[in-house]
């Protein structure tokens, strides 16, 4: 068995308890499975986490207060060692997080119905233990579910998102390096060719990259779009007229693969200057951004099929000078800090 099948075992107790929605065993399974000393890193408002006492009493235990029958199911398991370097072994979780939204969360007020919020997990293990978690949540996809929308309307569809279409996302199979370097190296090929397109090559990236009907599962604030022409024109475009000096840190980032399935973060993953009209429904600031996101690929026949992409909405906004709490609690008169 090898390092990244060990790994996905170590996990299965975490998963088991959140699948199931049993406080007790989760909190056991966080203390038992991080370092003390962890690195953990989340997206806007919670920002940097003091290990794992603190993921659990200040990220954890509230969200179960505003869904105490929360659970947590994944449609992407998946392990590999950071490509390119000589360590670094990781493990990636994506799905969704359900639950029955019944007190205030985070100054959001409760829909008092089920809601879905998406979540992708990236954690670095050594010597059996967790010592670095990057993880984003979409918050704003539960404000929509809540009725509150602080944020500009969206390109993209707003639907909860599918696992993998082959059925393969959490894989059980023995780790194949052969086959995942050769799915990271298609996916830096496209990133690549994706890095020279601007405002008046919007799909350029797409051609010979991607399958005809790919799927662009974005966060809420971005939305979902499929084939090229909605990729380019709902996704691409706002980005590439909207940011100027947009540089994808990909040299910095961290890419693993697992059979057809690829995963990279970056924090930041890229950087740019908000120059021009159309981004996120924004005037150009002129400010200097970062970005940070966790994305998958699944590769079909040397193609990408279908990408998973979650980035930090929340930052995005705070850094372009919109306070996007400020603005919904100007909706609900309620605010709460994280």
């Amino acid at each position: 068995m090898s390092v990244h099948d060990r790994n996905k075992a170590l996990i299965a107790p975490l998963r088991t308890a959140f699948r199931q929605g049993d406080a007790t065993a989760m909190r056991r399974a966080i203390f038992d499975l991080f370092a003390p000393d962890a690195r953990i890193r989340l997206g806007h408002p919670f920002q940097d986490i003091a290990g794992p006492d603190d993921l659990w009493s200040r990220v954890y235990a509230p969200l179960l207060a505003a869904m105490p029958d929360l659970e947590r199911r994944e449609f992407i398991v998946m392990a590999g060692p950071r490509w390119g370097a000589n360590s670094g072994d990781w493990v990636g979780l994506g799905g969704n997080v359900v639950g029955t939204f019944v007190a205030p969360w985070l100054g959001i007020p409760p829909a008092r119905a089920p809601v879905f919020m998406r979540y992708h997990e990236y954690l670095r293990f050594e010597a059996g233990l967790v010592i670095e978690m990057e993880a984003l949540w979409d918050i704003p996809q539960v404000m929509l579910q809540a009725g509150i929308w602080p944020m500009a309307p969206q390109l993209g569809v707003e639907w909860l998102c599918p696992g993998p279409a082959d059925g393969l996302g959490v894989v059980t199979a023995p780790f194949d390096a052969e086959t995942a370097d050769r799915s990271v190296q298609i996916v830096w090929d496209m990133l690549h060719d994706l890095k020279q397109g601007d405002a008046d090559t919007p799909g350029r990236g797409l051609g010979g990259h991607w399958h005809a009907h790919a799927l662009w599962y974005g966060p809420t604030g971005l939305g979902t779009a499929r084939g090229h022409d909605a990729i380019a024109n709902r996704v691409f475009r706002q980005f590439r007229e909207g940011l100027s000096d947009n540089a994808r840190h990909l040299e910095d980032g961290v890419f693993f693969g697992d059979h057809n399935l690829v995963a990279f973060t970056g924090w930041p993953s890229g950087t740019a200057t908000h120059s021009g009209d159309g981004f996120l429904g924004l005037a150009p600031s002129g400010r200097r951004i970062t970005r940070r996101s966790l994305d998958f690929w699944r590769v079909e026949d040397g193609l990408v099929r279908e990408c998973w992409v979650m980035v930090d909405m929340l930052d995005l906004y705070r850094q372009l000078g919109v306070d996007v709490f400020a603005r919904m609690a100007a909706l609900t008169g309620v605010r709460e800090a994280a």
